[in-house]
């Protein structure tokens, strides 16, 4: 019979690996104890007991670093003079030209546009019937969408406002200005 033995996630990997001792601490000797420990940790059932238990383990001054817990800082000691709180940075402002830019590739298959707004708002320019599946809709804005879910649906609108809407799984949805419909949709052009 072969034994299997199961590695911790990375992410457990990386917090034990990390080296840092609670104040009056001694390290674990060898990997067999750190081992132990970790499987002791691991029969816990309850979550918070269980962190507490992977919190506690100790580790041996030289053990190695995982990457990711060797890309993350290590908290700075703290001074006897009071350090202002860090305050958080601003979000970055995307300027006009990125957002008309993310508008005219909104729809674009994901190896042709990069991720962009959650949705977009435009018009239909002139009289709308309805659509029938497999129909193309031309907005105002240039963009043309085919519907894909085989719906059909007539409405005599004029230029009604529309908004196509991200959905799930790469999915897109037509919502028109007084219609409660929501078509599927895939932009063509």
């Amino acid at each position: 019979m072969t034994t299997v033995r199961r590695r911790p996630p990375r992410a457990l990997a990386a917090v034990l690996t990390a080296g840092v001792l609670p104040a009056g601490a001694q390290p674990l000797a060898d990997v067999s104890a750190l081992q132990a420990e970790v499987r002791r940790c691991r029969g816990i059932a309850e979550a918070a007991a269980r962190v507490a238990c992977y919190d506690a383990i100790v580790l041996p001054a030289g053990a190695p670093r995982a990457d990711a817990a060797a890309a993350v800082p290590a908290p700075a000691a703290p001074s006897s003079a009071a350090a202002p709180a860090a305050q958080p940075r601003p979000p970055v402002a995307a300027s006009a030209a990125d957002d008309a830019a993310h508008a005219r590739n909104f729809g674009l298959p994901q190896d042709l546009a990069p991720a962009g707004p959650s949705s977009i708002e435009t018009s239909i320019d002139g009289p709308f019937d309805g659509w029938t599946p497999a129909a193309r809709i031309r907005l105002a804005n240039g963009q043309v969408w085919e519907i894909v879910d085989g719906s059909t649906a007539s409405y005599q609108l004029h230029g009604p406002k529309v908004r196509v809407s991200r959905g799930l799984f790469g999915s897109f949805f037509l919502h028109v200005e007084g219609v409660a419909q929501t078509p599927r949709v895939r932009r063509v052009k």
